[in-house]
């Protein structure tokens, strides 16, 4: 893992992920060890979107966002500079919505994933999206990675 977390910005975080462009909804890094990474992003405020629906982006664009930080922290615990591999969400569970939408809350939001397992071609994260300290949803997300890790 990267001792300088610093350095992960929205393109660099971009390179190491297979979402490009305004796919990519992780914006930065505030902290990651082996088990848990914390990220944060505004783009649940842009226009251009392309998870909004009708004008508005629903909370539930919140298990994309989950799932790219799942994604990043899986390719830094692989090697640190290399990009993910391709995977695919097959489950998502528990998921608890506090908020309708996101795209009208004013501040940034936080996402938190942490790794409760990982064996072979599988990993399961739990996760949470926050915004001001409030949970706003939570649930848990299991991958296939079908390029490995």
């Amino acid at each position: 893992m990267p001792t300088d977390l610093t350095a992960l910005d929205g393109p660099a975080i971009c390179a190491r992920l297979p979402h490009h462009g305004d796919v990519c909804q992780l914006e930065r890094v505030v902290s990651a060890d082996e088990t848990h990474l914390v990220g944060e992003t505004w783009a649940h405020r842009r226009r251009d979107n392309p998870l909004r629906l009708d004008g508005q982006l629903g909370v539930f664009a919140g298990v994309e966002m989950a799932g790219q930080a799942m994604a990043l922290h899986l390719a830094l615990q692989s090697n640190g500079e290399a990009a993910a591999g391709q995977g695919m969400i097959t489950r998502a569970n528990g998921l608890t919505p506090h908020v309708d939408r996101l795209d009208d809350l004013p501040g940034p939001l936080r996402i938190a994933v942490t790794c409760e397992a990982q064996a072979g071609e599988m990993a399961r994260y739990g996760f949470t999206l926050a915004h001001e300290g409030a949970v706003i949803l939570a649930g848990g997300l299991s991958v296939w990675l079908t390029d490995g890790v």
